[in-house]
């Protein structure tokens, strides 16, 4: 009896104790499988981080170009004097008289190039311009950053911009689509310049003289 009773309890001790391991195994397994899903969630989480802080370098860096847009609209809009204006954003350029207006152009806005050793930054910045020259059937230099070979003429060119061309006080050139030369091809335009159609052109250069408010925003 005594043994049976010894046998009884081994084998009483010896099947708690698979029930024991099975438990610890399946302990083991479903903390492997936290631990697995603990670590998707960090990394999901970090993911969602590292894109709302690009969002928000982003926000940051757009924001005060916005303000500026936004600050030179509403100059223009309080402006009841004939003017133009550029909105870079739209590619159109407007003639406004008496606070309405008269006439929108569909145009294409030049490239930005950076500053080097032979020549500064060449782009179109915001803000209130004027109108320093006007000129029809010009001869134009060619800009040395457009010839970095000094290949071309130190004569002007006859037709460079067009048959109308509106000079602004910051260099920026209004010009209407030119025969030949660089930017003679529908996909090239002047960098630092606003290319339109030669009827658009003639529209807007008939109706401003020198001296007439350019909203660049």
């Amino acid at each position: 009896m005594t043994r049976l009773m010894t046998t009884v309890m081994g084998l009483g001790l010896a099947t708690g104790g698979v029930f024991f391991a099975q438990d610890l195994i399946r302990q083991a397994e479903g903390a492997r499988v936290d631990a697995r899903l603990l670590h998707r969630q960090m990394e999901q989480t970090e993911a969602r981080h590292q894109e709302w802080m690009e969002r928000l370098r982003s926000y940051r860096e757009d924001l005060p170009a916005e303000y500026e847009r936004q600050y030179v609209f509403g100059l223009a809009a309080a402006d009841t004097d004939r003017h133009v204006r550029l909105d870079l954003s739209m590619g159109q350029l407007s003639l406004v008289e008496d606070g309405y207006v008269v006439r929108v152009s569909s145009v294409e806005v030049g490239p930005s190039l950076e500053a080097t050793a032979d020549h500064p930054a060449v782009s179109i910045e915001r803000g209130i311009r004027q109108i320093e020259e006007r000129v029809r059937r010009g001869r134009f230099e060619m800009p040395a950053w457009a010839d970095p070979q000094g290949e071309a003429s130190d004569k002007p060119v006859k037709g460079l911009y067009g048959d109308r061309t509106l000079v602004l006080d910051d260099d920026t050139v209004l010009y209407s689509t030119p025969k030949k030369g660089p930017w003679a091809s529908d996909d090239q335009v002047r960098p630092g310049g606003v290319e339109m159609s030669f009827t658009d052109m003639a529209s807007i250069f008939g109706a401003v003289s020198t001296g007439a408010r350019v909203y660049v925003y």
